[in-house]
């Protein structure tokens, strides 16, 4: 499940009619956004929510949001990912849930449950996702930058608004977000990388979308994201 820049530039090829590019990534923000608020008016577990958006992202590329209703995809992945990280909720949970964050949604629990086999289809039925958490874990725990920890979980939390987890396997997106918190605190890295001996071109690459990442977050605003929506919802199908 690891694509090229190019492959997921021409993953939407239908919404290119509609939307242009910068639209599109600030499509996949918005949405890991309103996932991660999700997990916080469900109290979910972290790692439910990165695989949700992971599965919403592949989802994406193999669809596209003119074609399939996000408001539907979303909570669908998310009822999936519940399951499969062992946190199994009912469909109507994650519909009350988005029925109070999005007044648009007017899905059921049927039509979750209904679309529930097509997603898994678009899925390949790969469900287990491994994420950079563990690999994060492993490294600093022997390590001397053990007090990066924390500032290291939010940046892995914040790099799921990003296309990383597209490109990249995880334990060189827990790399990045390692090497930037470094970066962030004023830790003398450059030994511990050098021991590892690996070639630090993905994960610079990875560093830098970081950085492009958080510059460019507060050009999201409300409004424009509305308007972006507005132009999906008026092309997606009425039907499930």
């Amino acid at each position: 499940w690891l694509l090229s820049p190019a492959q997921i530039a021409d993953s939407n090829k239908r919404d290119t009619t509609y939307l242009k590019p910068e639209h599109l990534r600030k499509l996949r923000v918005y949405h890991a956004n309103f996932i991660q608020q999700l997990e916080k008016k469900l109290k979910l577990r972290q790692r439910v929510i990165a695989t949700t958006i992971v599965y919403f992202k592949r989802f994406y590329t193999r669809s596209s949001f003119v074609e399939f209703d996000p408001r539907l995809v979303l909570p669908t992945c998310l009822y999936i990912a519940s399951k499969v990280e062992e946190c199994t909720t009912q469909a109507k949970v994650f519909t009350a849930a988005m029925k109070s964050l999005e007044p648009s949604f007017k899905y059921t629990n049927n039509d979750i449950l209904e679309v529930e086999y097509y997603v898994l289809e678009k899925l390949n039925f790969h469900l287990v996702v491994f994420h950079p958490y563990r690999s994060v874990t492993e490294l600093l725990s022997d390590s001397l930058f053990k007090d990066c920890f924390e500032t290291v979980w939010h940046i892995i939390n914040d790099s799921y608004s990003t296309d990383l987890s597209l490109k990249y396997p995880p334990y060189i997106i827990g790399l990045s977000c390692i090497l930037l918190a470094g970066q962030l605190l004023q830790k003398d890295m450059k030994l511990w990388f050098a021991e590892m001996n690996l070639d630090m071109k993905d994960v610079w690459d990875a560093v830098h979308e970081l950085l492009d990442f958080y510059e460019n977050r507060q050009a999201i605003n409300e409004i424009e994201i509305q308007e972006i929506l507005k132009v999906v919802y008026s092309k997606v199908p009425t039907t499930v």
